[in-house]
């Protein structure tokens, strides 16, 4: 008999999948928000070789090598010539060339586009009035903003997890939110749609499976229940086939044999069991034959078992340990071609090489396998909602 180690309630583990869910919606908000688009296009943008050449051109200006210093550095020049000087004292002038190339100079070093030009020139604060920096101040801005912080903060933190996230999706759900059990479900085994008109057990166990009668839809959770009542119906024997016999138990069970079949994935169901001296409950993968089969949690007796099972090839792990009744568990099996790997509440408390190849449908039962206490029943076996993810 095995021991689970300490495992974390199902309120802890849905917290942690709730904080999980709130920092990704959180995080993809910001993602597609304009400031971040905003930031992203500012980013590349100042760490593009175009953002430093524009910068250093800037940079690189300089009053004494321009032009508009070899601008007044010839009118100086020009000042002195004895036309040039006639001219500026009687204003009279002939078609001299200096003359003219000095009213020309003149004009231009005075006009307002060569002094906004020499002013930006000679202040070494000018690439501060650039787009460039002006984006660049942009970008630094968004970057210290407590929203962009935000989202950076939330990669570094949960990054692996989003990761580990993206690469499923859900391709099978259902939370039981319902009135009506959904057609994905069978409530008869597998055999009943084929062999019989009616429902069947097995010989070996005290219960009769309704069809449907024994489960209960409360809105929020699907309810099998367990009852102290007779009926009349066939039972499968190993030896003798189908026979008629009498049940001191009702129960029932749902199944998607002949609506979906799992192969590989991650399959996981919350539930909640009673624990009454033999009755079971069991969430588990099956097929047309009794193997293969996948145990994913069958809990009778104190006693946990989990293994997968098939022709020569069986591996399983019964667990010593108690469900209470009235908690929660959430119970996940991860199915690869080479694995399968048994969490519960998050925690890894089983794995074994994976025996089964083909695919498997999904099923919940519960039953009685013997002299059980009476007065505690009926009992319940609640399906809080089960759900396939696989790999992308």
């Amino acid at each position: 008999m095995i021991f689970f180690p300490t495992i974390p309630s199902a309120e802890a583990y849905e917290r942690k999948q709730h904080l999980y869910e709130t920092m990704y919606a959180r995080y993809n908000d910001i993602k597609k928000s304009d400031s971040f688009a905003r930031y992203n296009e500012l980013k590349t943008y100042v760490q593009s070789p175009e953002f430093t050449s524009e910068l250093n051109h800037i940079r690189s200006l300089s009053y004494r090598t321009s032009k508009e210093r070899l601008l007044e550095k010839r009118l100086r020049e020009v000042r002195r010539y004895p036309e040039v000087k006639k001219f500026k004292k009687t204003g009279e002038h002939s078609t001299e060339e200096y003359v003219q190339e000095y009213i020309d100079l003149q004009n231009k070093i005075t006009s307002p586009s060569f002094r906004q030009r020499k002013a930006y020139l000679k202040n070494r604060n000018r690439h501060k009035e650039s787009k460039a920096y002006l984006k660049l101040v942009e970008f630094r801005r968004l970057a210290k903003s407590e929203y962009i912080r935000e989202y950076f903060k939330i990669q570094k933190k949960y990054a692996a997890v989003f990761e580990e996230r993206a690469r499923w999706k859900v391709t099978f759900e259902d939370v039981f939110h319902n009135e009506r059990l959904s057609s994905q479900w069978d409530t008869k085994p597998y055999w009943s749609r084929t062999m019989l008109s009616q429902n069947y057990s097995s010989n070996s166990e005290e219960h009769f499976l309704s069809d449907g009668k024994n489960l209960t839809l409360s809105g929020d959770a699907l309810q099998i229940i367990v009852r102290r009542e007779a009926a009349a119906g066939m039972a499968w024997d190993e030896t003798r086939g189908f026979i008629p016999r009498e049940f001191p138990y009702t129960s029932g069970m749902i199944s998607t044999a002949h609506h979906f079949q799992m192969t590989n994935g991650r399959l996981e169901a919350k539930i909640s069991v009673p624990d009454i001296k033999n009755v079971y409950c069991a969430f588990w993968l099956g097929c047309e034959k009794n193997t293969p089969a996948i145990s994913i949690a069958h809990y009778c007796n104190h006693r946990l078992v989990m293994g997968a099972y098939a022709a020569g090839n069986t591996s399983s792990t019964m667990k010593r340990w108690t469900l209470h009744h009235g908690r929660c568990y959430i119970f996940q099996l991860e199915r690869t071609e080479k694995t399968l790997v048994w969490r519960l509440n998050g925690k890894k408390v089983f794995q074994c090489a994976n025996p089964v190849k083909q695919p498997l449908y999904i099923a919940f039962t519960a039953g009685v396998l013997g002299k059980t206490h009476d007065h505690k029943l009926p009992a319940a076996f609640e399906i809080d909602y089960v759900k396939l993810s696989v790999r992308k």
